[in-house]
């Protein structure tokens, strides 16, 4: 007989406004932990040296992003439509678990024999080994059972711990410029604190056993977030990669300006992707049953008050980047980052705008294929953009080379939509 996962009931949108709320506790702290360190940071390491930073937290970031594969979307697709059967969670948790571990593994070592072409500068590969902290506690953070289960105050919980500790950590251990190379190693104990936080509440709270996973469900797994993860790192590689080429074309001293510049926007962004992050697993449940015509008259209701809030935190922003600049990125004398973020507040409508379509629509509908195809189309131009215009604008390619990629994929998402809409009439 299967047992069920204790204090899960049936979800309505009660549920979805409460995981609203947990996540838009974490990305306020998402946007003020920054408020705090930020400023502290640049002028304490430097812009060069917060580049080094940027670019080795990038490649680690690229190392998570593997081997997360496509998890975070279909694992929380699987955990929230069979949410009240234990014995189906546990196996797709060690599945998925034993999955990111082994790929984490495998492309840690692959970064460290081609070290030598990977990281320029010398204290580089150091960094990168102290950000293996950082992949395995990833690996063990399962956001997508939470998510699954909807019950987000659990990441609420997990992250905002980690980012708190982060930050202090920060003020304790960075005093001079040299201490940068130490930023990494912070990180990584914010994360391995979370992945013991969440094992502990996977446990007590779901009744999960952590254990070996069998090759077939392993295999399942990487199976079904195939398409997914091709999306995943399509969306990676023009949202990421940024950091990674201005390395190549520009100084240390431009890279830590966009990436500043790049942190703020993305701190505002994540105010509003609460609500399409608490959408998701409610509408993996209700797209179940419901008809595909039902289901796009569903989204399309959903879509209009959210372009409308996400509309308006866009037009703040670009508005106010000065004063946003001032607090955020060091004060007067790195207000080289406010044309950058007036470039990037398209980031911030469109980009919730296609995630709202694209990964909540798209996905839940079984349309995987074709946002992949959306997401390679809008990779591909995104690099191309980067590497014919960095040399010669620099930050200025990165920023719009991010805003232009966000729109096409916009565009894109929207073409897919409307095309089932018409196969349906």
């Amino acid at each position: 007989m299967r047992m069920r996962i204790p204090g899960i009931r049936n979800s309505g949108y009660e549920k979805v406004a409460g995981n609203f709320v947990y996540l838009s506790i974490l990305n306020v702290l998402n946007v003020l932990l920054p408020m705090i360190t930020l400023p502290y940071l640049m002028r304490t390491v430097g812009k060069a040296n917060y580049g080094i930073y940027s670019y080795v937290y990038t490649v680690v970031g690229y190392v998570i992003m593997f081997a997360t594969y496509g998890f975070n979307y279909t694992a929380t697709k699987q955990i929230s439509q069979c949410r009240d059967d234990r014995h189906d969670v546990n196996v797709i948790f060690n599945a998925v678990i034993a999955s990111k571990f082994m790929i984490g593994v495998a492309l840690s070592l692959l970064i460290f024999m081609a070290q030598r072409f990977v990281f320029r500068d010398e204290m580089a590969p150091l960094m990168f080994l102290f950000g293996i902290g950082m992949i395995f506690g990833d690996v063990f953070t399962p956001v997508w059972l939470f998510q699954g289960m909807e019950q987000m105050k659990y990441c609420t919980i997990v992250n905002a711990t980690s980012k708190i500790l982060f930050t202090l950590l920060v003020f304790i251990v960075i005093r001079k410029s040299e201490d940068y190379y130490l930023l990494i190693a912070l990180n990584s104990a914010g994360y391995i604190l979370a992945g013991i936080l969440s094992m502990f509440l996977a446990r007590r709270q779901f009744g999960i056993k952590l254990g070996f996973a069998r090759f077939a469900d392993i295999k399942y797994q990487l199976k079904e977030g195939g398409a997914v993860f091709g999306s995943t790192l399509g969306m990676y590689l023009y949202r990421n990669a940024n950091v990674i080429i201005l390395k190549q074309f520009t100084s240390n001293d431009i890279v830590g300006i966009y990436s500043a510049a790049e942190k703020v926007v993305k701190g505002f962004q994540s105010l509003v992707s609460p609500a399409a992050q608490a959408l998701f697993p409610h509408l993996s449940l209700r797209f179940k049953s419901a008809s595909e015509t039902d289901n796009v008259k569903t989204l399309k209701k959903i879509a209009v008050p959210f372009t409308a809030v996400v509309a308006v935190m866009s037009v703040g922003v670009f508005i106010f980047a000065p004063l946003i600049s001032d607090i955020l990125c060091g004060g007067k004398d790195f207000r080289d980052c406010v044309p950058l973020i007036r470039i990037m507040t398209l980031v911030i409508f469109f980009g919730e705008i296609n995630y709202l379509i694209g990964i909540v629509g798209l996905i839940n509908l079984n349309r995987q294929k074709q946002f992949f195809r959306s997401v390679v189309i809008v990779g591909l131009f995104s690099v191309t953009f980067i590497i014919i215009f960095a040399r010669h604008y620099q930050a200025f390619a990165a920023a719009m080379s991010m805003s232009l990629s966000e729109m096409l994929l916009t565009i894109l998402c929207l073409s897919s939509l409307i095309t089932i809409i018409r196969r349906k009439k």
